[in-house]
């Protein structure tokens, strides 16, 4: 029998002399000194991994989970002379089961069957061998299929005893891209505690579904359901700011680099303010590991962790695409978070170059590359602020952003209070509209916790000791969230399926005037674009030049996203049936207009200082590269979005927004070919996908299928083929004018190409 090294968890504190360390059969048996025991007992014994159950883990909810992976609610169960380990159908506290494995018609699934091992113990305990549980069993842990263990190659480590937590750490060799590949592999069972009180799930507020295989959380329902959140409780309920009898404890990674602590204690403990306002005063704490198990329990359902990047020292880690996110464990039952651990990847220089091709301009210390270990070490805060919010259960999505007025965006005071968006946790990223000339110091710059995220912390923590069951809850969150009605910044967008209005699209600071907003930050851009020589001169190479031109060309897609987003756009108010007024209200049509103006003139006519650089020659050889051209037709072509042409046809029920479609598609039109005698080669690529995107759409057989609802819901309405059909008859007459006087044959072939691609949708008479 293998010996369990347990003298590095919390248990051995506990130890009054080295005797009791030789007791190694008595420890196995009895491993409830000093804490909560699990009811899961274990011994290795020839590589082979012996599980005992006690009496009182039969039958008791209980998490069975592969850490950094996923987890589930797990039975165990006796069966006449075998024992079942089941995923059962979870009921909550609000007595709604929830669906297992996304489907309503799975009710269990067995994951083990053992044989009861009858040469052991003293009859009360069952005893198992579980070691294919671990090294041989395809269970679903996550969306996809199960991973491919090579169990000849796999074995387990260890088991570790932690409070309520049994640990089996393994070595697990699986089928990895055409190969294999080895990594730790850690499980843990876990016994539920009491359900705590939960908070009924709000569409109105973003907070996380109990739910993580059902989808709810994304659609703009109000179903009976639990948020996601910790179980906060004030030792003296009757206190205005009370201390947490229990704080949310995060611990820091022991790979973390010193110099960086600082950073991620405050990055978390920017939340304390919401906390305190909510009523807590001590809701946050960051601590380093115990030493006991400093480097030797990486994973564990009692420790929150803050993860470093693991691959920042592999050739090209660091460069990889991708970004920080988090892994959280939740009673389904209540909602309750029992562990969250933040995973920081990719940090540098992803972040520091994103900041510098925002607010180089306005920060004289994002001129110099790399930057200095102060300002990245304030946007590992940010990220790690944005992660926190996360660990809290809130999600991403556009929060209040789109209701900050402009004029604000550029005053020190507003900047100072509110920030220059209201939420962490939405991707304004930073601020890119102040300008050289205002003044603004540039600590300013980088998004930070705001009000947004404080009134969402208030509402989803905050305890109301009069109130006897969640629905008594009611009246009083209610009435909180009754604010978004005067306050638009205290309002969220979850961006489902559409980008429905320049509320809910991301990477950009968004206001009341995105047109302005924009301008101002193409300024910034401009300035940026003459800076980028100069920060590669230090280089051996011409990476980072190619890398930080293809983030800017990247940068303004977005911008100009944003702008397209208000064609046929929206604001939206989420609200529940006794409120008045409806949840989408079109964007003025005055405003649109601005905007198809502001796209004719800085997306589709030629910007040189973008699309052909100085040094250009120096990152780029073919126009096989050409990928300013190919976000402006990725922008012609979202303009032409048949969802987004329904949208403008479905204003058109309004007396303020007759006309619309037919205005907005004759500007584009109009726009795109008011030029037929001098085109250069991009606005060549522009009109002919335009025309061909146009005829695609045009042509297109619809196909009606009643019995599947909204299956062309992309497809282009009849009305709105008619209007395009229109516009391309004008574009026409534009081409056959530009024949007749044009001298130019380069120019007369291609007016010539263009219409031979008319030839197959636009009728030649009749019109």
């Amino acid at each position: 029998m293998k010996v369990i090294d347990i003298s590095h968890t919390p248990l051995a504190k506990h130890m009054k002399c080295q005797f009791l360390f030789s007791c190694i059969v008595w420890l196995v048996a009895c491993p409830l000194w000093g804490q909560v025991f699990s009811g899961v007992s274990a011994t290795l014994e020839d590589e082979r991994l012996i599980l005992g159950l006690d009496p009182e883990a039969l039958g008791a909810p209980m998490l069975f989970v592969r850490h950094g992976t996923g987890d589930h609610q797990v039975l165990w169960t006796r069966q006449k002379d075998y024992v079942l380990l089941t995923i059962p159908r979870v009921k909550s506290v609000l007595d709604v089961e929830l669906p297992l494995f996304g489907s309503r018609a799975i009710t269990s699934r067995v994951i083990g069957r053992f044989p009861i091992l009858k040469d052991r113990g003293d009859g009360a305990t069952l005893h198992i061998d579980a070691t294919d549980l671990f090294l041989r069993s395809q269970i679903p842990w996550h969306p996809g299929p199960p991973e491919s263990v090579l169990s000849d190659l796999s074995y387990i480590e260890e088991v570790v005893y932690l409070d309520n937590e049994t640990i089996v750490r393994t070595q697990r060799t699986v089928a990895y891209r055409n190969a294999s590949r080895t990594m730790e592999a850690d499980f843990s069972f876990y016994r539920l505690p009491k359900p705590m009180s939960p908070r009924l799930y709000d569409h109105r507020m973003a907070y996380f579904y109990e739910n993580k295989d059902l989808l709810l959380g994304e659609q703009l329902l109000t179903e009976k359901g639990s948020i996601t959140r910790w179980r906060l409780e004030k030792r003296k309920k009757s206190k205005r700011l009370g201390e947490a009898v229990e704080p949310i404890v995060l611990h820091l990674d022991p790979e973390t680099p010193d110099k960086w602590k600082p950073y991620l204690r405050a990055g978390v403990l920017e939340w304390s303010k919401a906390f305190e306002k909510a009523g807590f005063s001590n809701a946050i704490e960051v601590r380093e590991l115990p030493e006991e198990l400093d480097g030797r329990i990486g994973n564990s359902i009692n420790y929150s962790m803050i993860r470093w990047n693991r691959h920042s020292k592999v050739r090209d880690g660091d460069t990889v695409t991708g970004g920080s996110s988090v892994a959280i464990i939740i009673d389904q039952r209540s909602g309750e978070i029992l562990k969250g651990d933040i995973l920081l990847s990719t940090l540098m220089p992803g972040l520091s170059e994103d900041y510098l091709l925002r607010c180089a301009p306005i920060d004289s210390r994002a001129r110099e590359y790399p930057l200095s270990d102060e300002l990245n070490g304030a946007l590992i805060q940010y990220v790690t602020a944005h992660e926190m919010g996360h660990i809290l259960g809130l999600k991403d999505a556009n929060f209040g952003e789109f209701g900050y007025p402009l004029e604000k965006m550029r005053n020190r005071s507003w900047l100072e209070t509110m920030g220059h968006t209201p939420s962490v946790m939405n991707y304004c990223r930073h601020n890119t509209v102040v300008q050289p000339e205002d003044g603004i110091p540039p600590s300013l710059l980088i998004q930070r916790v705001g009000p947004m995220d404080e009134f969402q912390i208030n509402w989803g923590y905050r305890s109301f000791p009069e109130a006897l069951s969640p629905e008594d809850e009611l009246p009083y969150l209610d009435a909180m969230v009754s604010k978004q009605d005067t306050v638009p910044w205290l309002r969220y967008n979850n961006n489902v399926m559409e980008v429905l209005g320049p509320g809910t699209v991301n990477e950009v600071v968004g206001n009341d005037d995105p047109v302005e907003s924009v301008r101002l930050s193409l300024k910034n851009m401009k300035r940026v674009m003459d800076l980028l020589p100069s920060l590669n001169e230090d280089q051996r190479d011409n990476a980072l030049l190619a890398r930080l031109y293809d983030k800017s060309l990247e940068l303004w897609y977005h911008y100009m996203h944003q702008l397209v987003s208000m064609i046929g756009g929206y604001s939206i108010q989420y609200k529940i049936g006794s409120q008045e007024g409806g949840v989408y209200y079109p964007i003025p049509m005055a405003k649109q207009e601005e905007a198809m103006q502001f796209l004719l003139q800085h997306a589709f006519a030629q910007q040189a200082w973008l699309s052909d650089p100085l040094f250009l020659a120096k990152i780029q050889y073919s126009t096989n590269g050409d990928r300013f051209l190919e976000y402006q037709i990725k922008l012609l072509n979202d303009l032409l979005d048949g969802r987004r042409l329904k949208r403008l046809e479905f204003m058109e029920r309004l007396e303020s927004h007759k006309g619309i479609t037919k205005k907005m598609m004759s500007l584009l039109g109009a726009g795109l070919f008011s030029n037929v005698k001098l085109i250069d080669r991009q606005q060549q690529e522009l009109q002919r996908a335009y025309i061909v995107q146009s005829g695609k759409w045009i042509s297109h057989e619809k196909v009606y299928r009643f019995a599947i609802p909204r299956i062309d819901a992309n497809m282009y309405s009849d009305w709105a083929k008619s209007v395009l059909l229109s516009e391309i008859y004008q574009v026409r007459e534009r081409l056959n004018e530009g024949l007749r006087t044009n001298e130019n044959a380069e120019v007369k072939a291609h007016l010539l190409l263009c219409l031979q691609l008319m030839d197959g949708f636009v009728p030649s008479e009749g019109y």
